[in-house]
């Protein structure tokens, strides 16, 4: 055979074992990209469900004592950063008068505040009202709730290597941007701590809190710039215990700012005030140590995170957001990012159940469904194989730990993709109707996770 005889045929049986192995492999990415673990639930967004927490919230309490002859109010204190524990929150002025929610504020308001109240520049306390503590004056029961409530350490963010990336995430979520237009609030500029809640997705539902960094009047001065890029004035309530004032979004959903601190602030539907003061109050009762919390007190009880944690992301109510068999899912989630290193961070995940029983079973349960995905192909060339293979779900008491680690591309890989989705979908304005299926009595299906 002569040799471009044999090169010819050298060629082609090259040419049809690569074809071959091209697609080979590409039936294989598919297959894996495709394949999905038996689980016996499917995930749903609850329409209905109201903001709040797994349990009812009782709310008891006193009548506030009045203020002191000087006019100061006892106020929150702050526990959650180095050096502020025990020290009393200076605070906002605000319109004397009886705690009620009475009525709407409309345009017709009138500006309590002077345009005096200006920037100052500075960070300096100055001798004013403080913000009463958030307590209602009669027993009160809120009925169980969900949520999913995204808490970012901006400050933390800021300077880190991964704050480009984790602000280009922010700034993917057009819904609770939406709600800050026109206010001159920049998130990743302004604050320190960040809360971003919703019980479904539904831009009517969110709910945002924040630490800012400004001085005091600076929470004020974006009320008033707001209501006046709308035509509108402003007028300060005290509801709850707290000083508030409608918030002029150009969402359609009628929302109040309170004035939490000087540096803390919240804005909701009106309705959904009373479920964060209550969230407040349960979240400072709970067990810290358990939770894996810094110590707090008051409204940095709703930022709180761990130690050195640049986000977390809670659950509470996971069993509203499941259709099926519920045998393995826990009642509450947390899953938090902290920076272990120069290119690594550290994921944890905590899952409570309702008994230890439950949680033991649940560990071997997502062992099978971790060591699943992590012999899947794409998830080896994403490189999540081998953090997959090394989750140790360890069960103690009512609770399943889990840690792991991802390098920072890793991590960028997340935020791209969950970006991604977000302005694909246009985030989450469009709410999503629930299967009709009864929650513990739906067929197994093999849509997971």
């Amino acid at each position: 055979m002569r040799a471009g005889q044999q090169l010819e045929a050298f060629s082609t049986t090259f040419g049809l074992v690569a074809s071959v192995a091209v697609h080979v492999a590409a039936f294989a990415y598919i297959t894996s990209a495709t394949a999905h673990f038996d689980f016996d639930f499917e995930l749903t967004l609850p329409a209905e469900v109201e903001f709040g927490l797994t349990d009812g919230m009782a709310m008891a309490a006193p009548t506030p004592p009045p203020p002191a002859a000087t006019g100061r109010i006892q106020s929150w204190t702050q526990q959650d950063r180095p050096g502020d524990e025990g020290t009393v929150d200076a605070g906002v002025a605000f319109d004397a008068g009886t705690d009620t929610d009475a009525g709407t504020d409309t345009g017709a308001d009138t500006d309590a505040s002077t345009d005096a109240d200006t920037v100052a520049g500075t960070d300096a306390d100055t001798d004013t009202v403080p913000v009463a503590p958030s307590t209602l004056t009669g027993p009160s029961r809120i009925p169980p709730g969900a949520q999913l409530a995204l808490r970012i350490d901006i400050k933390r963010i800021r300077e880190s290597p991964l704050g480009p990336d984790v602000t280009s995430f922010l700034k993917g979520v057009p819904d609770w941007q939406l709600l800050l237009q026109g206010s001159g609030i920049d998130p990743v500029a302004d604050l320190d701590r960040l809360l971003v809640a919703t019980p479904n997705l539904q831009r009517s539902r969110l709910v945002l809190a924040g630490r800012h960094r400004r001085d005091q009047n600076f929470a004020r001065n974006s009320v008033k710039r707001l209501a006046r890029s709308r035509g509108k004035s402003v007028r300060w309530q005290k509801r709850h215990g707290v000083v508030t004032a409608q918030w002029h979004n150009l969402d359609p959903t009628p929302r109040t700012i309170a004035l939490l601190s000087p540096h803390h602030f919240s804005i909701t539907r009106r309705q959904d005030l009373e479920r964060l003061l209550a969230m407040a109050k349960a979240r400072e009762l709970r067990d810290r140590e358990k939770e894996g919390l810094v110590a707090a007190r008051g409204p940095d009880v709703l930022l709180s995170m761990g130690p050195e944690e640049a986000v977390s992301l809670e659950v509470e109510g996971v069993h509203r957001f499941v259709i099926g068999s519920i045998k393995h899912v826990p009642v509450r989630l947390r899953v938090a990012v902290r920076e272990t290193g120069p290119d690594e961070a550290t994921v944890s995940v905590l899952a409570t159940y309702t008994s230890d029983q439950d949680a033991r079973e649940a560990s071997v349960y997502w062992k099978k469904v971790a060591t699943f995905y992590s012999q899947q192909l794409i998830m080896t060339l994403a490189g999540f194989g081998r953090p997959l293979r090394r989750m140790e779900f360890k069960p103690e008491d009512d609770r399943i730990q889990v840690s792991f680690k991802l390098s920072a591309d890793q991590i960028r890989f997340i935020l791209s993709y969950a970006e991604g989705r977000l302005r694909g979908t246009g985030g989450a304005t469009r709410p999503r109707r629930p299967p009709q299926r009864a929650p513990t009595q739906a067929s197994p299906t093999k849509k997971g996770p």
